[in-house]
């Protein structure tokens, strides 16, 4: 039988574990040397970056990505797999962590076109804001559907979308939340705002204990005379899956923006 005549599967995901760019105290680029991407075909794509830093800004000791895309002989799906991780962690002195891993496992269906993804092994291992000990709750079930594919898309699920808008809510309506984050995302709430945009964005985290100095807001940490941290944020669309475990917005004294572990996928069976 020639090879075409088999339904085929079009491999696309991206793993960056360290980017963002800095222009206080001076202006520099936050290299993306360890960053992965999978051909179209599939395989596999590994990545490394040791010992990176940037001086007073942020330091690694470890950036690391990993891709694979193949069919499952056993079930006839398509797997991808994208792992991006750091590991000691430093960001001016107020964030450190030993790991922080993003993990984003796509299967695709040899019959139908809605995945089903994982988000195990995704952490923070001995994450800290300004010297005190944070902890993370995750929800690696928020994608979940058991053993059967998803009929639809998430962002066309009605069950997925109120549980998006709640967590939301609860997180622009939270005592204190400043009017910025209301405005970043409180058009997650509406229908008219999610169709407007065409995609999704949530988070992973349920909740976050111990943060000493600074407030919380969801996802979102907020550290006087640091800047803003977002964790666990996901992004979703029609058929696309972004994961960035942590991304920075610097204020005072750095100014600049990075982001920590992300992962991305979709992919596309053919017919």
């Amino acid at each position: 039988m020639q090879a075409s005549m088999q339904r085929q599967f079009y491999y696309h995901s991206d793993a960056s574990p360290l980017g963002g760019s800095i222009q206080h105290p001076f202006d520099d680029v936050v290299s993306t040397a360890a960053s992965s991407s999978l051909a179209q075909a599939g395989g596999v794509v590994t990545a490394r970056l040791d010992k990176y830093r940037i001086d007073p800004v942020i330091a690694v000791t470890a950036a690391y990505s990993h891709i694979s895309g193949a069919l499952n002989p056993t079930t006839g799906n398509w797997m991808t797999l994208t792992t991006a991780v750091v590991e000691q962690v430093n960001v001016l002195e107020v964030v450190t962590a030993d790991r922080i891993v993003a993990r984003l496992a796509v299967e695709h269906p040899k019959v139908g076109y809605r995945p089903k993804v994982s988000f195990v092994g995704v952490q923070f291992d001995n994450l800290r804001v300004a010297g005190h000990a944070v902890s993370v709750e995750l929800n690696l079930d928020l994608l979940a559907t058991g053993e059967a594919f998803p009929d639809v898309a998430y962002v066309e699920d009605g069950k997925f979308l109120q549980g998006v808008s709640e967590r939301s809510l609860r997180m622009t309506g939270a005592k204190g939340a400043p009017e910025w984050l209301k405005e970043r995302y409180g058009w997650v709430q509406t229908a008219e705002g999610r169709k407007q945009r065409g995609y999704v964005v949530t988070s992973l985290v349920d909740a976050v204990h111990g943060v000493g100095y600074g407030s919380v807001f969801g996802h979102v940490i907020t550290v006087p005379d640091f800047g803003n941290i977002f964790l666990g944020e996901l992004m979703l669309d029609m058929n696309s899956y972004h994961l960035t475990m942590m991304r920075l917005e610097l204020g005072c004294p750095a100014v600049g923006t990075l982001s920590l572990s992300t992962t991305s996928s979709n992919g596309y069976p053919i017919p």
